[in-house]
């Protein structure tokens, strides 16, 4: 076969058949069926819910810090109450809003394989906690509440999170803790509510959901929440990694 005939059967080759060997190439070179197998585990997904000055964002900083000393690549996603500020707080559609932000991140994070370890602060459970706070103000009605319930906690996604912290403390020191700390003397003046409401959610749903897990802070100081906490996510991790072997 002469060169111009070659050159004529390559013109003529589909684009799918010429560059099927470069194509093959590339993707030896990204590893494409090793970076998207099945066989690769999922992060490990955390989140800490519970209401303001229960010690959730202190012992998630302090987490963060211990797992990465340790090797772990680990998330902290921004907190869904810091990114959505444009919808006012008192109507029941910023709370579902904020949970649209965390589960549209918990859904890219379940496939991705950057990290190791995911920790929300506040997470898919935190928006069922505050609907329940809106049906008790009448400003949802029970359907729109058990409809709300069931797609936050659809399985799909529900059944990802390996633990579901639900940290509470007794309202007067939880108003000690934020009076030590604040500037301001306007303090937050729902805490009374919420934490009747992360117990109550906490008792409706440990049931159907085991891995939700009431820690009472209120005797607690921060390092020893962030502690209780770490040892329970290594028990955890360890646990699911004995299943895998």
């Amino acid at each position: 076969m002469t060169k111009m005939n070659i050159f004529i059967k390559i013109q003529e080759m589909s684009i799918d058949t010429k560059y099927r060997g470069k194509k093959d190439r590339i993707m030896a070179y990204l590893k494409s069926d090793f970076r998207y197998s099945p066989a690769i585990p999922r992060p490990f997904i955390f989140e800490l819910n519970g209401p303001p000055h229960s010690g959730k964002t202190t012992a998630i900083v302090e987490l963060d810090k211990f797992l990465r000393r340790h090797g772990f690549r680990v998330l902290r996603p921004q907190e869904s109450g810091e990114a959505i500020r444009h919808i006012n707080r008192s109507a029941p559609v910023y709370n579902i809003r904020t949970g649209l932000y965390t589960l549209a991140h918990l859904l890219d994070h379940i496939h991705n394989h950057n990290y190791d370890i995911v920790i929300y602060d506040r997470g898919i459970f935190d928006s069922y906690c505050w609907m329940l706070y809106w049906a008790e103000k009448n400003k949802i009605n029970q359907k729109q509440l058990d409809t709300i319930r069931d797609f936050f906690l659809m399985n799909f996604w529900s059944n990802e999170i390996d633990r579901a912290y639900f940290l509470v403390c007794d309202p007067q020191k939880s108003r000690k803790r934020e009076s030590n700390t604040s500037i301001s003397e306007k303090l937050d003046t729902t805490n009374v509510e919420t934490v009747k409401l992360y117990r109550k959610a906490y008792k409706k749903l440990s049931r159907k959901f085991p891995q939700l897990k009431l820690i009472d802070t209120g005797n607690l100081n921060k390092k020893e929440v962030a502690e209780t906490v770490a040892l329970d996510i290594l028990n955890v991790m360890e646990k699911r990694a004995k299943k895998k072997h």
